[in-house]
């Protein structure tokens, strides 16, 4: 917070004292600093006009252009020099790229496996440890935290050790391959990946005016197409519109009804926010625009989906890998060999897994949608909310039993499967 208020400019709540250790009189690491001022953008983000909509992602733009434009030697994690134990080069003014405090390499059991977390000088090796990472909890753990899908019930996808290995070597086997050719995109970026209205407080006298950003306890140092992402602020439900033409109204909204006119317009509202960012980053700071469209390519993918092969998604991966070896020619230099080399049953088996993969992510959001959930949701809930989900899980459950469960063994097989329990919350062993 210190970096990024003084050094990138960008308001963050002041921090009045704090301790990295437990060696200290409160015996606890600790943090205490301001008391944001202001009210939470999301309490009044519906209730302000568009054009002031349209001037807060403005001010957030030229915060994330102040990301890009700081010049950090290394992937990691932002420290004091004071408080890394052994003098180390990578200093950025009273600041030191140090160790990563990326969620991704301790969250669902990552923490608890041997791994190279930072700092990276390369991206070769930032890469392959974030592969290293997946590979070890998959070898230590019998279980998978954090599935996309209801898996596991009778005919359905079974989530496989062996696959999940043999996609990631696959994937370490072009990892460097596959990156940008613009080594700007890869730059190492320190970027908040939370910017939801609730970690955005403005003054409700002037709502264009941000007081204060807050949640940059995991905030890291990655290459800038990892990290580059639209706000969460400005995401909505609904198709995101190709290209950059005026969006308008469907032909037959005078005969829509005056709740869906309403729905229409907001809809509109949204999208045209959505691709006015994308514009605007486009003009202001091109390599975040590329880095955005970098995302959505194969290779982009790819690099993505390697990162949680731990938890889910070895089928998709390996689909892609697949139409990657039969791309190589235009995706790469085509003087060099292709190190991919899937046979004919590899490819049958993936044809044959995808769809059962995803029959299991539509179970999901199927289950999802009757509890009343979002898609993700990962079980928390308010405790104001709590007997209400909790009976609607039962409800749920009960409902989707009888509809799939077509013998007891059957019914048996889906109970088993059923992800919504009270269970530890780091997979399980061996």
């Amino acid at each position: 917070m210190d970096y990024v208020q003084n050094v990138l400019g960008i308001p963050a709540p002041q921090v009045y004292g704090w301790s990295s250790s437990a060696d200290n009189p409160v015996r606890a690491e600790y943090i205490l600093m301001e008391r944001s001022g202001g009210v939470e953008l999301g309490k009044i983000w519906h209730d302000i006009p568009w054009e002031e909509r349209l001037e807060v992602v403005r001010t957030l733009i030229g915060y994330e252009k102040a990301c890009v434009s700081a010049q950090l030697p290394m992937h990691g994690s932002l420290y004091y020099v004071k408080d890394l134990p052994s003098p180390n080069p990578n200093k950025a003014e009273a600041f030191v790229v140090g160790p990563t405090t990326n969620r991704a390499f301790f969250d669902q059991g990552r923490d608890s496996v041997e791994v190279n977390r930072g700092p990276w000088p390369s991206l070769d090796e930032f890469f392959h440890s974030r592969a290293a990472r997946e590979l070890a909890c998959i070898e230590k753990f019998s279980s998978y935290p954090d599935q996309q899908g209801l898996f596991s019930g009778p005919n359905q996808y079974h989530q496989s050790k062996a696959l999940k290995i043999g996609v990631l070597r696959d994937y370490l086997k072009v990892a460097t391959q596959i990156l940008p050719n613009d080594v700007n995109l890869s730059k190492p970026t320190l970027w908040h990946s939370d910017l939801h209205s609730d970690n955005i407080f403005v003054d409700p006298s002037e709502p264009t005016r941000i007081l204060n950003i807050i949640d940059w306890q995991a905030v890291n140092i990655s290459p800038l197409f990892l990290q580059a992402r639209h706000p969460s602020l400005i995401e909505f439900e609904g198709q995101i519109p190709e290209g950059f033409e005026p969006i308008t109204l469907s032909d037959d909204f005078d005969d829509l009804s005056e709740e869906a006119q309403h729905q229409a317009r907001n809809l509109r509202a949204a999208q045209s926010l959505y691709k006015l960012y994308e514009i605007l980053m486009l003009r202001q700071c091109p390599e975040i625009a590329h880095a955005l469209q970098f995302r959505d390519t194969l290779p982009g993918q790819i690099t993505g989906l390697a990162s949680s092969v731990f938890s889910d998604g070895e089928p998709i991966l390996q689909g892609m890998l697949i139409r990657f070896q039969d791309e190589w020619t235009t995706c790469v230099n085509p003087s060099l060999p292709c190190p991919l080399s899937f046979t004919s049953d590899d490819r049958k088996q993936q044809q044959r897994l995808e769809p059962s993969w995803s029959e299991g992510i539509e179970l999901m959001n199927e289950v999802l949608t009757e509890i009343g959930a979002y898609q993700g949701w990962d079980g928390w809930v308010n405790h104001a909310n709590y007997p209400v989900y909790k009976e609607r899980l039962v409800r749920c459950r009960e409902h989707f039993l009888d509809r799939y469960a077509k013998t007891k063994e059957e019914r048996n097989q889906w109970i088993q499967a059923w992800p919504f329990e009270d269970k530890t919350h780091s997979p399980t062993s061996p």
